[in-house]
């Protein structure tokens, strides 16, 4: 992508399409002094960063699951202990939902870490209490000088947790409720 932007040598560029690897290019083409069209690269951070994410939703009163950040599994396994069951485990900077996964049991919780998540001081996991039941929703939007210009809001046809990318989403959105 930055062969192709030093290339051309474009305005900007948009990082959207595509899941999580827009994401993950956006830091990197900005440091290298490609200008990033849309949301802004510190936007993209803070949304990834489950401690700077938090922090924003604090911020505007937002209630979130509890939730933290772990860097050995004897310490996901006693989050587990006193939050309980269902929880949700993915990676600590990630978006998407890429190798995310709900998890019912200490087993299952187990299985997960030592399967297909590396826990280390590199790769902590982030583990939130999961809420059963709980609809997500997708708002998109394009603005313009601070004003909303056009938007869409997609509904997640199965409950919280199923990554995006693997999910079914009903446009408009039907039950908000």
């Amino acid at each position: 992508v930055l062969d192709i932007a030093e290339l051309e040598e474009p305005e900007g560029v948009v990082v959207s399409v595509g899941g999580q690897t827009p994401n993950n290019l956006a830091m990197g083409l900005h440091k290298k002094g490609v200008k990033i069209l849309g949301t802004s690269v510190e936007a993209i951070d803070t949304c990834e960063n489950r401690f700077k994410f938090s922090k924003l939703c604090d911020s505007l009163r937002i209630d979130q699951p509890e939730w933290s950040e772990f860097t050995t599994v004897d310490e996901a396994f006693h989050f587990c202990k006193r939050a309980g069951f269902p929880a949700l485990v993915r990676p600590s900077y990630v978006l998407s939902g890429a190798a995310m996964r709900v998890v019912a049991s200490n087993e299952e919780l187990e299985r997960f870490l030592r399967t297909a998540a590396v826990v280390s001081r590199d790769y902590p996991v982030v583990i939130s209490k999961y809420i059963s039941g709980a609809k997500e929703v997708e708002l998109d939007a394009i603005g313009h000088n601070g004003e909303i210009v056009n938007y869409a809001i997609a509904e997640h046809v199965e409950n919280a947790g199923v990554h995006s990318g693997d999910a079914s989403l009903l446009l408009p959105a039907q039950k908000l409720f």
